[in-house]
């Protein structure tokens, strides 16, 4: 995930030859010379911006937030897949991958690629949504999904129709489709009910009266004949969406009764302190420490044990504590993990990922980058679940 904004560390981070290329995109002038000035100088930088009129500020601000937000693998991976969407030949992931850092990765292709910048930052807010708030439909019947201007039109419309009819909401709404490996994204934003707020005009406090728009996502995997839904607020929606979607996009007439994601990840092979994750060399993964177990006694009702203990020099301590302990029958029903990855160019010292999961189906990893390798690991462990019979 990137780092939060500040300017200070924005521009240590940015390369001054790319600072002078955004500026000079913008007809902005900070009085100095880049090429003359020390690499990162952030403090000369910083003093020269905070002279600009409040208005260019707000605007280059606004720019660099949108950078830094990017500004990470995950970023620069989700910039490569909406170019590899549009670019046949590659030339896009080969250019950006010759490009040392992060933020002047990123910089770049906010300069010369600015067609693939809206996709990428859509992908990058949807896997940043927790697992919990999606809401998985299974088991559709096969279809190929309808992406055409009409398509997108009769889905901007259903949704429309929907909320103003039952809530009053909704009296318009865009419907944006990105594709991204092999699953399809559909951003939608209705109209919302209108809100007054407070807000700082030049050096007078005013009051704005304004129309938001509130957000549903659906990923749709032909592949997986799976929808996801995140509707934030709307979760009593999910059903009705479930069937706009698949009469619009999918050109279903009917939809069946749904199946539930009915997964379930099986922690028993970790009661065992050697059991060892399937990792290979390719996914980077040097680690994987359990920090923490819950345990709940097999005899009894609601009597739950928590294991924890310091793993930073002895990543066997939670497991010796298990034995120590010497505890009647039990399951585990939920495991916090610790898993860290080699080092590289942009990070010395390797990145850590630390996470839950939770029996039956509970998993706080997305679906990308690090966190897709990870559940690969996991799958590939046999703790990574498969689809059950009903």
């Amino acid at each position: 995930m990137a780092a939060q904004y500040g300017h200070l560390q924005f521009f240590r981070r940015m390369p001054n030859a790319y600072l002078a290329r955004y500026f000079k995109s913008k007809a902005i002038s900070l009085g100095m010379d880049f090429n003359e000035l020390k690499e990162n100088d952030a403090d000369a930088i910083l003093q020269s911006f905070l002279k600009l009129p409040e208005e260019q500020q707000a605007v280059v601000e606004a720019d660099f937030q949108d950078i830094n937000a990017l500004a990470f693998d995950g970023g620069v991976k989700a910039l490569v897949d909406e170019a590899a969407y549009h670019d046949e030949d590659d030339s896009f992931a080969q250019a950006i991958s010759e490009i040392e850092s992060f933020h002047a990765k990123v910089m770049w292709a906010f300069l010369g690629y600015k067609c693939y910048w809206r996709g990428a930052s859509m992908f990058i807010h949807a896997d940043s949504v927790s697992p919990s708030y999606w809401k998985k439909r299974n088991q559709l019947p096969p279809a190929i999904p309808c992406v055409e201007d009409e398509d997108i039109d009769a889905l901007e419309k259903a949704i429309s129709d929907f909320f103003h009819t039952k809530e009053g909401k909704g009296r318009n709404c865009k419907v944006e489709p990105y594709r991204r490996h092999n699953k399809e994204y559909f951003f939608a934003y209705p109209e919302d009910f209108a809100q007054s707020d407070v807000e700082w005009v030049s050096d007078t406090l005013k009051t704005r009266a304004r129309h938001p728009a509130f957000e549903i996502i659906f990923v749709y995997c032909e592949e997986e004949h799976s929808l996801d839904i995140y509707a934030p607020k709307n979760t009593k929606a999910v059903p009705t969406l479930q069937k706009l979607f698949a009469q619009t996009i999918l050109k279903l007439d009917t939809l069946p009764s749904g199946e539930i994601d009915n997964r379930v990840y099986d922690l028993t092979p970790l009661n065992d302190s050697s059991f060892e994750f399937n990792k290979t060399i390719e996914s980077g993964i040097v680690g994987v420490v359990v920090t923490r177990l819950r345990l709940s006694l097999k005899h009894g009702v609601k009597r739950r044990i928590v294991l924890e203990a310091d793993t930073k020099n002895n990543p066997q301590a939670v497991y010796e504590l298990l034995d120590e302990l010497n505890l009647p029958e039990h399951h585990i029903t939920q495991i916090s993990l610790k898993v860290m990855f080699e080092p590289t160019v942009d990070n010395p010292r390797g990145k850590t990922r630390r996470f839950n999961i939770t029996h039956p189906n509970s998993c706080a990893l997305n679906h990308s980058g690090n966190d897709a390798v990870i559940r690969d690991m996991l799958a590939q462990s046999g703790i990574e679940p498969a689809l059950q019979p009903d």
